[in-house]
């Protein structure tokens, strides 16, 4: 039993100094918190460049040091917006057994090929057609015999009608329905659905061109990066030619280790792409961090490329998290140990408001030199301490294995 407890006593020590391993090597204070509820959180390269390669280590602390739980996102790429645009109505007459119509403006007379028309639900058929005007005065037909129908929702108290017709610029259309025997229907706006192609909000930073050599038919490029960034696309613009295309190779300087300790180097492609007069010269990565980049340009007998600028960028990343503006927010990061969190807000991602408030985080403070000051004031954050207490477990451990070989012996 005296053995189980010292035992236990071992282990629980053992994990304490584990814990106690555990911490932070950076922090950054959210900014710009002016109202309640979700914020986009934008997260910067250096922020990217430091943390885990999923940013597993990620979290949000207020000033309590309550952990605030947040959704991980990122900008699509490209993202496609309908949005419908009203004509203004200009003119509207019904009466009942005859002919209504509704006239509308397109004042910059742009080309267009249909209208939509949002009705009151009823369930009749009518007939009608579509003309145009320049003036307002003078009317062309534009195409007869529409049959509007089915113009019902079962879900709501209105309902969309798409009408096609051929390609026409004209200043004003007039819709005549005709409403003999009838009651007329009731139009409450014209317009189109305007759809538009939006492509995702991207951070960029240009990098340090430290070196070029051009020998042996050869261009030799090193990039270097200021601190560790995250980086998804790499853009080289370069001069000395007016026409060129020239195979080009992205690497980085690899190190490993022998059984003997001896290291040596190595090159990995990361990309490639065709430098072209033609193109905007972007080439694609996975999404990693990188400090120093170098690029092989393949001149064949072509004169030598100058390389004049690098440009990095990546897709913006969010920590969406719900804050409040009486209280204060930090993002803390750099423990390798952590796992990613666990948080409920995932299975609700699509409850938070896409159009949440988008912030910036203040600049990245390193913990490590702050902590090597306080480390004199905890028992167990000294270093000699520290070493004392695994000696004295070594001694323990020693002591219990020898009481345990003569127990077993006297056995």
């Amino acid at each position: 039993m005296m053995m189980k407890s010292r035992l236990s006593f071992i282990v629980a020590l053992g994990c304490f100094l584990q814990v106690s391993a555990q911490e932070f090597t950076c922090e950054a204070k959210i900014e710009g918190v002016e109202s309640e509820g979700y914020h986009r959180v934008e997260l910067s390269p250096e922020l990217l460049g430091s943390t885990t390669s999923r940013h597993t280590d990620l979290r949000i602390y207020d000033e309590l040091g309550n952990e605030q739980p947040y959704l991980l996102t990122q900008e699509a790429a490209i993202s496609i917006s309908s949005l419908f645009t009203e004509y203004e109505i200009i003119d509207q007459k019904y009466k009942e057994d005859t002919i209504s119509h509704v006239t509308f403006h397109n004042p910059t007379k742009e080309a267009i090929n249909n209208v939509s028309f949002v009705v009151k639900n009823t369930d009749v058929q009518k007939r009608a057609r579509l003309s145009g005007s320049d003036d307002g005065e003078n009317w062309f037909i534009i195409k007869d015999n529409y049959l509007l129908h089915s113009m019902h929702n079962e879900k709501e108290t209105t309902e969309l009608k798409i009408l096609d017709f051929p390609l026409s610029d004209y200043e004003f259309f007039r819709l005549d329905i005709n409403d003999n025997w009838r009651l007329p229907i009731n139009i409450l706006k014209v317009g189109f659905y305007d759809t538009q192609k939006i492509v995702g909000k991207e951070t960029t930073f240009n990098a340090a061109i430290v070196s070029q050599k051009d020998s042996a038919k050869t261009s030799y490029v090193k990039v270097r990066f200021d601190v560790p960034v995250y980086l998804e696309q790499l853009k080289v613009n370069v001069s000395g030619a007016e026409y060129y295309s020239r195979e080009t190779r992205l690497l980085v300087k690899k190190e490993t280790v022998d059984r003997k300790g001896k290291k040596s180097y190595y090159f990995n492609e990361i990309g490639s792409m065709e430098l072209n007069s033609n193109s905007s010269n972007e080439v694609e990565l996975r999404g990693e961090v990188f400090s120093e980049i170098y690029i092989e340009i393949e001149n064949r007998d072509n004169a030598p490329l100058k390389v004049e600028r690098i440009t990095g960028s990546f897709l913006n990343k969010y920590a969406v998290v719900n804050l409040a503006p009486t209280k204060s927010y930090v993002l803390k990061w750099g423990d390798e140990n952590l796992h990613s969190p666990d948080y409920d807000i995932v299975n609700f991602a699509d409850r938070i408001p896409e159009d949440a408030t988008r912030i910036k985080h203040a600049s990245i403070q390193k913990l490590v030199e702050e902590e090597v000051v306080e480390k004199k004031k905890g028992i167990f954050e000294n270093p000699y301490i520290i070493w004392a207490v695994i000696g004295l477990v070594g001694l323990v451990l020693g002591f219990v294995s020898l009481r345990m070989v003569k127990e077993i012996g006297q056995k």
